[in-house]
């Protein structure tokens, strides 16, 4: 007996080609099966779906608003099975001059469009893939083999992994100049307590680390907004929706931002690294563009 999924997935790609050809005639045509078979799908489909969702006339097989509304979230399914089924073919494929990388958000929209710049004029047959995750799926990412390096920060897990620190940053606090602490050469968790604040989600360590200095000061930060990408933090703040504690790393990706970074205490220290999967043969194969890309980002950490 066929899957049942399998049935239901065959329906209704048909019902998507019969809205998007406009005719059943020439939905047989794409799909290379029979018209009637195609008519015989449809109907079923309708059944499943408990009402008719084509009306015809001269024109042909119009569209109920019950199918359009169908239509376009089968639609959004496909496309993201389509999805998926690329990201499974592409994780096997072997380029012979290609490099993925896993980085935190911020960082693929500061150095990592620097690199590639710099690559395109050292080793411009060079290809890359970039991925802008959360720490925990950078580190995943790179384990499973979908990216070839990651930039993340310690703690690592050094049974799985190899790395070489570029950067080595304190915490800061990030506000706009116009802001009345601006002029202040530092601040703690007393001066930025009334503040409205910007944070990652409770899931990030580093994020607990900075909302422990206050708990250890015996006050509660007043959170506005909570983000689970990485340095996007710095906009809202640039904005004006309130203020962020992150780390110089970070900081210095925000440099598109007009924000001023003031030193935090107590102050939490973060060791950033270029990583790799040990033993990964592809890094062995590669070594000069891994050392290239390790003294890039430690240039432009």
């Amino acid at each position: 007996m066929q899957d049942e999924t399998g049935i239901g997935l065959r329906r209704a790609q048909i019902f998507r080609e019969i809205i998007r050809s406009g005719s059943t005639r020439r939905a047989s045509k794409t799909l290379q099966i029979t018209q009637s078979a195609v008519s015989q799908q449809l109907k079923l489909f309708e059944e499943l779906v408990g009402e008719k969702l084509f009306v015809r006339d001269r024109r042909g097989l119009i569209p109920t608003t019950r199918a359009i509304e169908i239509y376009n979230r089968i639609d959004r399914y496909f496309e993201t099975l389509g999805h998926i089924e690329r990201e499974i073919l592409g994780s096997f494929a072997v380029a012979r001059n290609s490099l993925s990388i896993a980085a935190p958000h911020i960082v693929c929209l500061s150095m990592l469009p620097k690199l590639v710049a710099e690559f395109e004029r050292t080793n411009p047959s060079l290809e890359f893939y970039i991925r802008a995750q959360g720490y925990v799926q950078i580190a995943q990412h790179v384990l499973t083999g979908e990216a070839d390096i990651g930039i993340s920060r310690l703690p690592l897990d050094e049974r799985f992994f190899e790395w070489k620190t570029i950067s080595r940053s304190s915490s800061v606090c990030l506000v706009r100049p116009d802001h009345p602490l601006a002029g202040k050469e530092r601040l703690t968790a007393a001066d930025v307590s009334s503040e409205h604040m910007i944070t990652l989600d409770r899931e990030f360590s580093s994020n607990l680390l900075v909302l422990n200095a206050f708990t250890h000061k015996g006050r509660s930060p007043n959170v506005r907004v909570r983000t689970d990408a990485v340095g996007f933090v710095a906009a809202f703040a640039a904005y004006g929706s309130a203020i962020t504690v992150v780390n110089e790393f970070i900081a210095r990706q925000c440099a598109m931002f007009d924000l001023k970074s003031i030193p935090f205490h107590p102050a939490v220290t973060y060791e950033y690294v270029v990583f790799w999967r040990r033993g990964s043969e592809k890094i062995a194969r590669q070594g000069a563009v891994i050392d290239a890309v390790f003294e890039f980002a430690k240039m432009n950490a």
